[in-house]
């Protein structure tokens, strides 16, 4: 039954497309039915002209017989809709001004709504491009009686232990993201690398496009039977080997180490990691050789710092694979891992924590970590445009429908009912929601782009696939559908709801007093007033926010400061040998014309890269502190304030005494009551340290966080093994020449070390605010297209409504009203509705705003000022869009008017 339906329905589907054919098959079988019944009449003895005419009353009107048999062919419903199709394109053709607007609109609504939803899909919701994605698993270590994770790191051990335990997973593997230095014909170039476990490509079951895998025989130290072997992504094949078929086999030096090229990934591989892209896969065991002189996997328990994952067996359950590891987690850290029952991490002991596995679908990202809540809150910020846009065209619909009202009226007395009447009005909306959605769609190709440069940092470029998949096809398409609703289903309602044949016996100008007391269209613009209201309240927080976070006082100067990155864990200085290059380049730099200072330090300020120590004075309590290791001409270099004592020397090595010099912070903590120079302080029970000078506290961790206590020693006494310290260059001239002379000067005392990049310090601040300048941006966009689309429909409403009422103001004209009167009349309906609006939107910015408060630096979510500007911006906004309608108003011609009526 069901199939023959289908059938009949695809036959009449068909006949869609020849009507001017199947017009004429209708012309033929009824004039055919009507031969044969003349020659039936001719038979029995009628007279031909007899028998035709009675032919024809037994037959019936031939174009009823012609509509049964359309209805019977194909499908009216369809037919119907083509034909309201044709009639919306023509209406719309004759109003461009306003066909231009809607699809500007919906255009930068729908389009803004899609490229959002892209990046959300992109880190939050779309699977691993590996077979049976949702069959893998992403541990961490979780603590006893706490819902958070407490580490998403491993120490080598225990994923080892793991690995040797695992009975309900198919494959375990670890993985650690780093760059290597990759030796080539020109020099040492910095490349993206992933060291992987044995079982790391097996668990992703992605088949390499050349040659094998890394698998367990690899995964071994010094590189297995045969040897250190390395498989390289598809890009880094067209790059570095010219898309060469015999690349297989071909070594690469990486960290002065060769390896034995044996495999070559797909194109659209990119491993477990979201927005990383590596060249170059080695497997694990080599870490030692890939990081010496440091070695994480002799530190054993002492370094957390792998990534794990597993693949489910078939059949076994996420929640029965997070019992075995609950279960095996404390054998394993007790006989593999950590074997000392004493041991605390982070002030827990052992027995508190143990192993636990999420879905790993969707991979690993950090970049989801940082960005998940801004791009929900910019979901919703984008959310509201887009009910901006179709409240606006909801509007100007209504206020069009009004003129098609004599149309709809006529259509309804010719046996219309309102079904098909809203079935017309609909399509129109339909058209224009479809064809926005079609312009968004491919303009969101280019803003989701835009948003990921927003995402990433010049020194850490992240990749992310934008390609649209089926969840943004069909978020486009529920878009489009939601838009049509809101956009046409008031107006049709509205249009259709009235006694039309009514207002035709009663007249136009009572359907037009009629209309003027509605109060749909009044509620459909104050609702659209009060959530750009929100909008631009919202714009104006986050704007403000980021404004106070750059003005915050920093503690040093960032202006003219450059930053150069240094790569020395690879070259065979060492000791005072790589001290004394130190020196020497910085000797040399400081010579370069425009440069003033030129210092190192270990870990850059706002960066979030410092070390802790525990610090005591006397007899007093350990204070755990943040401890930077600097080198000479430091404070000055950095723009700090040098409150007491001195800087540091390159004479303060380790024949004199261990040096130390305190911010304001660290001093109120240590000698809360003395004076601190020349006193010393202990480190970590072991080194002696004597106060040498006080600074100013400075911002380190961050812009939103206070100036944290600080203790800094220098380069010369805390001597650590290839350190990589950054070069500061503070200058008062263009830093391009000076970063290229520096870069000369490395060239020629260390050919060896790669070239890095250079980064200006206030760049590092606007990085450091990307999330905050990400969401300040998005949201003054979203605000002020708000502001244009409500001003465009309150101007489009009011004129159209203005030159409604061209007679009665003509009358009141004739009858002595002034123009000012007139403006005042005009103006007053919009501006009750504007402040009405506003209004709401301030009730609904009280109740909202609040979910910005984590976003926000230093105010309060509803701060009055914001809010009171924020309502002033969108009541000038909506005077000045009713303003000119108002004005025209005043030059109507009464006597024009009135004949006109």
């Amino acid at each position: 039954m069901i199939w023959r339906h289908l059938r009949e329905w695809a036959l009449r589907l068909r006949k869609l497309g020849g009507r001017k054919q199947l017009d004429q098959d209708f012309e033929d079988e009824l004039a055919f039915h009507l031969a044969m019944r003349e020659e039936k009449k001719l038979s029995s003895g009628v007279n031909p002209a007899t028998a035709q005419m009675e032919a024809r009353r037994e037959l019936g009107g031939m174009e009823k017989w012609k509509d049964a048999l359309r209805d019977v062919r194909r499908p009216r419903v369809v037919e119907n809709f083509f034909s309201d199709v044709s009639l919306a394109v023509r209406l719309l053709q004759k109003s461009p001004a306003f066909t231009l607007v809607a699809l500007a609109t919906l255009t930068l609504a729908i389009g803004a709504n899609t490229a959002v939803f892209t990046l959300l899909d992109t880190l939050l919701l779309r699977p691993l491009p590996v077979p049976q994605s949702d069959r893998l698993t992403l541990w961490h270590v979780q603590r006893d009686k706490d819902d958070h994770p407490f580490a998403p790191v491993f120490a080598y051990r225990l994923f080892r232990g793991l690995e040797a335990h695992s009975t309900v997973f198919s494959d375990v593997f670890a993985f650690y993201s780093r760059r290597f230095q990759l030796r080539t014909a020109e020099g040492t170039e910095d490349i993206s690398g992933m060291l992987v476990s044995g079982r790391y490509f097996s668990a992703l079951q992605v088949p390499p496009e050349k040659g094998r895998w890394i698998g367990p025989q690899d995964d071994q130290p010094n590189g297995g039977k045969t040897g250190p072997v390395a498989v390289i992504s598809d890009q880094f094949w067209k790059t570095y080997f010219d898309s060469d078929v015999h690349a297989i086999g071909s070594s690469v030096t990486l960290n002065h180490f060769t390896f034995t090229v044996v495999g070559v990934m797909p194109p659209k591989f990119f491993g477990v990691e979201v927005g990383r892209r590596p060249d170059v896969y080695v497997p694990l065991a080599l870490e030692p050789q890939m990081d010496a002189p440091y070695n994480l996997i002799a530190m054993g328990w002492r370094a957390w710092w792998l990534d794990v994952g597993a693949r489910l067996r078939t059949g076994v359950s996420l929640a029965q694979a997070n019992a075995m590891l609950h279960v095996r987690s404390e054998h394993v850290l007790a006989s593999a891992a950590v074997p000392d029952p004493n041991w605390t991490f982070k002030n827990l002991k052992r027995p508190a924590l143990y192993v636990m596995a999420e879905a790993g679908a969707t991979g690993f990202c950090n970049t989801r970590l940082a960005f998940r809540r801004p791009l929900w809150v910019v979901m919703v910020l984008v959310m509201l445009v887009l009910c901006v846009a179709c409240l606006n065209l909801a509007s100007l619909l209504m206020a069009r429908s009004a003129a098609r009202e004599r149309e709809l009226a006529t259509r309804s007395a010719l046996g219309a009912g309102r079904r098909r009447l809203l079935q017309q009005l609909l399509t129109e909306s339909l058209l224009l929601a479809a064809t926005g959605a079609v312009a968004g769609f491919v303009m969101s190709f280019v803003v989701s782009r835009l948003l990921v440069s927003f995402l990433t940092r010049s020194d850490d470029p992240l990749f992310f696939d934008t390609a649209p998949d089926v969840r943004v096809f069909a978020f486009v398409a529920a878009v489009a559908a939601l838009s049509t609703v809101l956009i046409g289903i008031i107006p049709a309602l509205r249009a259709t709801g009235r006694h039309l044949q009514q207002g035709i016996k009663q007249g136009e100008m009572s359907l037009r007093g009629a209309e003027r007391r509605h109060i749909w269209p009044r509620v459909l613009m104050g609702t659209e007033i009060a959530f750009a209201s929100l909008l631009v309240t919202g714009a104006a927080l986050l704007g403000y926010s980021l404004v106070l976070l750059h003005d915050a006082p920093l503690g040093f100067q960032p202006h003219g400061l450059t930053i150069l990155s240094l790569e020395m864990s690879k070259q065979q200085r060492d000791g005072k040998a790589l001290l004394q290059f130190y020196q020497e380049f910085a000797g040399d730099v400081s010579q370069v014309r425009g440069v003033k200072d030129v210092s190192y330090t270990l870990g850059v300020s706002l960066s979030g890269s410092s070390m802790m120590g525990d610090f005591a004075a006397n007899s007093g309590p350990e204070r755990h502190m943040s401890s930077y290791v600097v080198g000479a001409h430091y404070f000055s270099t950095m723009g700090i304030r040098l409150l007491n004592g001195r800087e540091f020397r390159w004479q303060d090595t380790d024949e004199t005494s261990q040096k130390a010099i305190l911010n304001q912070s660290s001093v109120s903590l240590l000698f809360p009551r003395g004076h601190a120079i020349g006193r010393r302080i202990m480190l970590n029970n072991k080194k002696i340290l004597e106060v040498v000078g006080v600074v100013a506290d400075t911002k380190a961790h961050g812009l939103r966080n206070l100036p944290p206590p600080i203790v800094y020693r220098p380069i010369t006494q805390d001597v650590m093994p290839r350190v990589s310290y950054a070069t500061l260059i503070r200058s008062n001239q263009n830093p391009g020449p000076i970063i290229s002379a520096a870069h000369a000067i490395l060239r020629r005392l260390a050919p060896e070390v790669p070239i890095s990049g250079a980064m200006s310090m206030e760049a590092e601040i606007a990085e450091s605010l990307a999330t905050e300048r990400l969401m300040a941006m998005l949201a003054s966009f979203f605000a002020i297209s708000a502001l244009l689309i409500t001003a465009v429909g309150l101007y489009g409403t009011l004129a159209y409504s203005t030159a409604r009422r061209t007679g009665e103001i003509g009358i009141r004209m004739a009858l002595g009203a002034q123009r000012g009167n007139i403006v005042r009349l005009i103006l007053g309906e919009n501006s009750l509705i504007v402040i009405g609006g506003c209004i709401f939107g301030l009730l609904l910015s009280l109740g909202c705003t609040r979910f910005l408060a984590s976003f926000l630096f230093d105010m309060k979510p509803n701060s009055p000022a914001v809010l009171g500007i924020s309502a002033g911006v969108l009541i000038l906004a909506g005077l000045l869009a009713s303003l000119p309608p108002a004005l025209r108003a005043t030059h109507i011609d009464p006597i024009q008017a009135i004949r006109h009526e």
